[in-house]
């Protein structure tokens, strides 16, 4: 029996420790990656404070290894790869398909069954621990090692890719693009100030928005600097909300997964404006629509739409764009990642670092 040294919880209890546990090797396992990076998230601590009901063990056993960023290597190859090989940088895909039609096409993003599994989160080990067996069909290649600085911010990035193929859907229902079948003069307001809001922010200008981050308290100068680079504008809601609180936005976003904070916004978009729902947050005091509310979505064509993770093409696109903005804006990409920790570090799952944006763990 091999072991390795893994962070685990018992979901949905919670709690995190760190020990060596068995490492299983499948039958359809072909590859062996080791772990360089894991990225931290919001789902990763919500799992440990026992604050997300949906996680779960794998089956007959009651521990789950967490952890659904990474940035792993190639360590052995037991197939023959024409695209992969030993010493290649790659990502692991965190959704594996159930068996509806939409899993069985390769888009378990879209699993309509419930049968899905996703690594360190529902039913399947995760990537914090020192390595682990996989399939060559659920990892994605790095194409430039020159990306190991930045390629971890893949796994968050793709579920952006994956919100903006959704938005381009749902807004195709009236005519959004300008005159000149353009963004420009568009207006995207993103909730949060988080790593997916960064993304989200970055993603929305790469669509030629002009792009509103905002939070409810200030946020740091070398986030602020980062949003100067990027070309977003920040607002602190509490300290100035006028410049947001009026209609004027063609597309939110909220990262939040707080229903007062989007239902706050909601009457700033325009006609045919789209919502897009990414966070997800349990613990968030509720909050009430009313008959004005509905009179709102109704009369301005509004359209609601949540999102959940993503299939392979996205991580690729993802790689993609990582690999632009990395030469486009020098080291401002690799600032995204405001501390890295050992394995051992396990207060961190506990208590946010300052100024923190995307934490991540070094094996």
């Amino acid at each position: 029996m091999e072991y390795a040294k893994s962070i685990y919880t018992n979901a949905p209890g919670g709690g995190v420790k760190i020990d060596k546990l068995p490492v299983q090797r499948l039958p359809e396992h072909n590859v062996r990656l080791k772990v360089l990076l894991n990225g931290m998230c919001g789902t990763d601590r919500g799992i440990v404070s026992g604050g997300l009901s949906f996680a779960y063990n794998p089956q007959n056993s009651d521990k789950l290894i967490i952890g659904h960023e990474s940035l792993c290597i190639i360590d052995e190859i037991y197939a023959e790869s024409e695209e992969f090989k030993v010493g290649d940088l790659v990502v692991p895909v965190v959704r594996r398909p159930g068996d509806c039609v939409n899993c069985k096409i390769g888009r378990q993003d879209n699993c309509s069954d419930g049968k899905k599994h996703e690594a360190g989160i529902t039913g399947m080990d995760g990537f914090m621990r020192e390595y682990f067996y996989d399939s060559l069909d659920y990892i994605v290649k790095v194409p430039d090692k020159e990306m190991i600085d930045v390629a971890v911010l893949t796994e968050p990035l793709k579920n952006v890719v994956k919100g903006f193929e959704v938005f381009d859907i749902v807004s195709k229902r009236a005519i959004f693009a300008n005159e000149y079948s353009t963004f420009e003069g568009k207006r995207c307001l993103v909730i949060g100030s988080g790593s997916e809001a960064f993304l989200y922010s970055m993603m929305a200008r790469e669509h030629g928005f002009d792009v509103i981050m905002t939070n409810r308290h200030p946020i740091e100068d070398k986030k602020l600097e980062i949003c100067e680079r990027f070309g977003i504008n920040f607002v602190d809601y509490s300290a100035d909300a006028s410049q947001i609180t009026g209609p004027g936005n063609d597309l939110l976003i909220d990262t939040s997964g707080d229903p007062g904070t989007i239902f706050r916004f909601l009457k700033t978009l325009n006609y045919n404006g789209v919502l897009i729902l990414f966070g997800t947050n349990g613990r968030a005091p509720p909050a009430q629509l009313n008959g004005n509310d509905i009179d709102f979505f109704i009369e301005r064509n509004i359209t609601v739409a949540g999102t959940v993770d993503a299939a392979k093409i996205h991580y690729i696109k993802a790689l993609e764009y990582l690999r632009k903005w990395k030469y486009a804006y020098g080291n401002t990409l690799s600032q995204l990642i405001t501390g890295t920790y050992r394995p051992e570090d396990l207060e961190i799952f506990t208590k946010k670092p300052a100024g923190e944006i995307k934490t991540v763990i070094k094996w």
